[in-house]
């Protein structure tokens, strides 16, 4: 192959174009046309004014858009947090509840001796005596028995026939029932005319005691008896009666308040005895003899009671007892309740036992008391009641037999449940 040279012509076309501020010859034609010569330095540091704008603004626009969204969170989330504090400031829920009371009691012995050296012992003296006496009552009247009589009353004999008529003395006259009846003295019935006159029953008893009748006389013959009658106008009486007697119950009565006083006589020695020392008291009396001077259901216009017994007293320190029942009746309550009442004035003492030799003795003490739950209870732990309403709670405690009653104040008034922030939630008992 023959290799070809590049001629002038094509050498020209391809060395580069250089910038050069000469002016170059050119035709007449030519030069009507104006030339515009940018040199290189100039094409380099011409601007882009268009697309430096959009460069610049897209940047701009992106951040106000994010300021403003942050600035909208943020007001959002200050609000929120306001409402919340405001709500959680102001939020208060109360309850109240009306607790069931319920009765307990303590029941104990203590020891009675001289010198007490144990809690449970307390101070005291054990004394004993005798007393007796005779006493004459007069009767109250309050005793009754109901005895069987005869019954009286008044008749109106009538003769309507022309002849009079003798009637003796104990003539019967008989009722239309049967009853039979007897005159009380002999009279004579003048003819066509009447007479009244005293009868009474054949029989005693309550069957006597009859209301206004007619009667035959069955003494005479058939024919004078319808002509020959009685009549009463007035109720009888008298068939039964009431006696006053002494009754075994007033003979009772008796004794008992002739033991009274004797017990009271023999108290004030024995106090006397005790010197005073000691405030509290309790007796044991026993019956040696008693008597009455009459049978029960005797009428009488007095009678006599006989009367011995034996008295022995415990005098101790009372204030000490109290304190010792009181404690014991606090162990009985337990935990999560409290006493509405104690009722200490009703305390129980009686003598169980006791030697006067020794100077000791035994008290049985029963002391009672109400109580009812406390704010401490596991009932009434608020936890239990989140969510719930006053109805939810009462039907809860009422079932468990804890209170009778619950009722709520909310605030604000849109609350009606107990809030999970139980710090805003308070219990009151009434």
């Amino acid at each position: 192959m023959t290799e070809k040279t590049p001629t002038k012509a094509s050498a020209k076309k391809r060395a580069p174009r250089k910038a050069s501020t000469r002016r170059i010859a050119t035709s007449p034609k030519e030069e009507k046309l104006p030339v515009h010569r940018v040199s290189v330095r100039e094409v380099k540091q011409e601007p882009m004014p268009s697309v430096s704008k959009k460069k610049e603004k897209a940047p701009a626009d992106l951040s106000l858009s994010l300021y403003r969204r942050l600035i909208v969170g943020f007001v959002g989330v200050v609000a929120i947090a306001l409402l919340t504090v405001l709500y959680l400031s102001t939020l208060k829920v109360t309850v109240y509840v009306t607790p069931v009371s319920e009765e307990i009691a303590t029941e104990f012995v203590v020891d009675v001796v001289s010198t007490p050296v144990s809690e449970s012992q307390i101070g005291g003296q054990v004394l004993s005596g005798s007393i007796g006496r005779t006493q004459t009552f007069t009767p109250t009247g309050e005793g009754s028995v109901q005895v069987d009589d005869i019954a009286t009353g008044t008749v109106e004999i009538f003769n309507t026939s022309s002849a009079s008529q003798a009637l003796v003395k104990t003539t019967r006259l008989l009722t239309s029932d049967g009853i039979l009846f007897r005159l009380s003295e002999g009279v004579t019935v003048p003819a066509g005319g009447s007479v009244q006159v005293a009868v009474y029953a054949d029989e005693p008893g309550v069957s006597g005691n009859i209301e206004s009748a007619t009667f035959t006389i069955p003494g005479l013959s058939q024919a004078k008896q319808e002509v020959i009658y009685a009549e009463s106008h007035e109720a009888f009486t008298g068939g039964v009666r009431t006696m006053t007697v002494i009754t075994q119950a007033e003979m009772e009565s008796t004794a008992e308040t002739l033991k009274a006083a004797l017990v009271e006589d023999a108290l004030s020695m024995l106090r006397a005895q005790a010197g005073g020392a000691y405030e509290g008291e309790v007796a044991s009396v026993e019956t040696i003899e008693q008597t009455f001077s009459i049978e029960p259901d005797t009428q009488a216009e007095a009678f006599d009671v006989t009367l011995s017994l034996s008295v022995s007293a415990v005098f101790y320190d009372a204030q000490v007892l109290a304190d010792l029942a009181e404690k014991q009746l606090y162990a009985e309550m337990g935990q999560g309740r409290q006493f509405v009442d104690m009722d200490e004035e009703g305390m129980e003492v009686s003598l169980e036992k006791f030697d006067v030799s020794l100077g000791n003795a035994n008290l049985h003490v029963i002391l009672t008391g109400r109580v009812m739950a406390s704010r401490t209870s596991d009932a009434l732990e608020m936890r239990r009641f989140v969510g719930m309403n006053e109805e939810e709670i009462q039907a809860l405690l009422a079932q468990e037999g804890v209170a009778t009653r619950v009722r709520m104040e909310c605030f604000p008034f849109w609350v009606h449940r107990i809030p999970r922030f139980l710090d805003h939630v308070y219990l009151e008992l009434e």
